[in-house]
């Protein structure tokens, strides 16, 4: 009878590896944002709202952006609009169409997201500016290469 023994996370394969960092980084940073309280608490894809709100954009770029539904995205922007974290302007390149941009609550409420990610990825998980900034360029490499696959 063979017994079975846990396999150790450097024998699995690097794709595997990467992955499982993934898996848990995502869910730790989302765990630890909703028990954030008031400052992060919105649902999920308010915060990634937040977070791509860096500049006014178009909810169709939004939703493109995050993989929404053109629907969804605004009825998110309704909510948060009614939450006062972001307000409509028109569109100066073109009147017919709205930007949506942060208001003054809303950017506290984006540094504080930004302030939450660092001290996850720099004090909690103890990573270095250099690896900091390492996994942000693979990262936005994977997030571009799968907006480009999602949009065909």
């Amino acid at each position: 009878m063979s017994i079975e023994r846990e396999s150790k996370p450097d024998e699995l394969e690097p794709e595997l590896r990467a992955l499982m960092g993934v898996f848990s980084l995502y869910t730790y940073i989302d765990t630890n944002m909703r028990q954030q309280g008031d400052d992060c608490s919105g649902p999920t894809l308010e915060r990634k709202v937040l977070v791509k709100l860096d500049r006014p954009k178009r909810i169709g770029t939004l939703a493109r952006d995050l993989d929404a539904l053109p629907s969804t995205m605004t009825t998110v922007a309704d909510q948060m609009e009614e939450r006062g974290l972001i307000e409509r302007m028109r569109d100066p390149e073109d009147r017919r169409a709205w930007l949506l941009c942060l208001t003054e609550k809303g950017q506290q409420q984006r540094k504080d997201v930004v302030g939450l990610a660092h001290e996850l990825l720099h004090d909690t998980l103890g990573l270095s500016d250099d690896e900091v900034e390492a996994f942000a360029q693979v990262s936005l490499k994977i997030h571009l290469k799968i907006q480009e696959l999602n949009n065909g």
